[in-house]
């Protein structure tokens, strides 16, 4: 979709990045929105996305916040294959994402603490970078 003759393209790179953080946000902020309204009637908040300490599994909805990301990671491996069409080039584009994210936190509530949230997006990271590699090894 995305690959052209140029291999080293700077504004496609960026546009990649770009679609893959939107992406990101926007497909967690819609499994987080359908999980915590059927489980828990109640809609969701931007701290469930930007703040490590709503993934505190000592707190009750804290499960519906970690589980969301998983479902999340999911989706965005499949959209991370349609935009890079590359296996080798998706833990680039994940680990940037994810990155990014890790600075939109600490902006948003400072450098997160706590383990469940290191667990949740490390993991997150290896599921997307393992369903992109699995989907191209054919």
């Amino acid at each position: 979709m995305f690959y052209g003759p140029d291999i080293w393209d700077p504004w496609l790179i960026l546009s990649q990045i770009g679609i893959m953080q939107s992406s990101f946000y926007l497909i967690n902020g819609l499994c987080l929105l359908l999980l915590q309204t059927i489980t828990q009637g109640t809609q969701p908040t931007l701290d469930q996305l930007l703040s490590p300490t709503r993934m505190d599994l000592d707190q009750s909805f804290s499960s519906v916040t970690i589980l969301s990301f998983f479902l999340g990671a999911l989706i965005c491996s499949m959209v991370c294959s349609a935009v890079v069409e590359r296996a080798w080039q998706c833990l680039d584009f994940c680990g940037t994402m994810y990155f990014l994210h890790l600075i939109s936190c600490c902006i948003y509530s400072g450098f997160p603490l706590e383990w469940e949230w290191w667990a949740a997006n490390v993991l997150s990271l290896v599921s997307k970078f393992s369903h992109s590699y699995w989907r191209f090894s054919d």
